[in-house]
């Protein structure tokens, strides 16, 4: 008898939420959002409009994400289960949840690190040190899930990091730098949604 690969099994899940693009259409969206939303705070003159607009905006942020995970099982409900079948996602166990923590504490703790040792401000910094964190989850990403697209995504991420950081822009290059990943990731997720829903045909379409 054949040995079960139970890591492989385990994993499914996982692979199977990402066969369709749209949780990376969904995060581009996000990223666009939120990289709008601060470049847009940053133009306002201040006053009383930039004191409402930044007491609203992080509210409404917040809840975009509740609302893009909605949307993504939604979307999820009605193109992929009727061609592929449903999956239900798994929850991370408490265990994943602290160590993702401590991976956000480990980064922090490096991305303060880097700064004061390269005896620059956190501000001309920013850009470089989050596109190569971030790159880095990607590739973290990649591995765990078999998702070799997600490489592209850090590829742009080290990418505009690295350029922006050239172009001393501050902590508004942080903002360009999620936008311009934000793009990236709506037309890779487009992309492949576009590719997902042309190979897998509906079941009435089909026959």
């Amino acid at each position: 008898m054949d040995r079960v690969d139970l890591a492989s099994v385990a994993r499914r899940p996982q692979q199977y939420w990402n066969v369709d693009g749209l949780p990376e259409l969904m995060m581009g969206l996000l990223w666009m959002l939120w990289g709008g939303a601060w470049l847009i705070g940053d133009a306002l003159p201040r006053g009383r409009m930039f004191a409402i607009y930044w007491t609203l905006t992080p509210a409404l942020l917040v809840l975009s994400g509740f609302a893009a995970i909605w949307a993504t099982k939604r979307l999820k409900a009605r193109l992929t289960f009727p061609r592929t079948g449903y999956v239900e996602w798994r929850e991370p166990s408490r265990a994943e949840r602290l160590a993702a923590a401590g991976i956000a504490m480990v980064t922090a703790a490096v991305l303060a690190g880097t700064v004061m040792r390269t005896g620059g401000t956190a501000q001309a910094n920013a850009a470089p040190v989050l596109g190569v964190v971030l790159s880095l989850a990607f590739v973290v990403a990649s591995l765990r899930q078999r998702a070799p697209h997600y490489l592209a995504l850090a590829a742009v991420a080290i990418a505009s990091g690295l350029a922006l950081g050239a172009l001393n822009g501050g902590w508004v290059s942080v903002n360009w730098m999620f936008l311009i990943l934000g793009v990236s990731s709506v037309v890779l997720g487009a992309v492949r949604l576009a590719r997902f829903i042309r190979t897998h045909p509906l079941a009435e379409a089909a026959s």
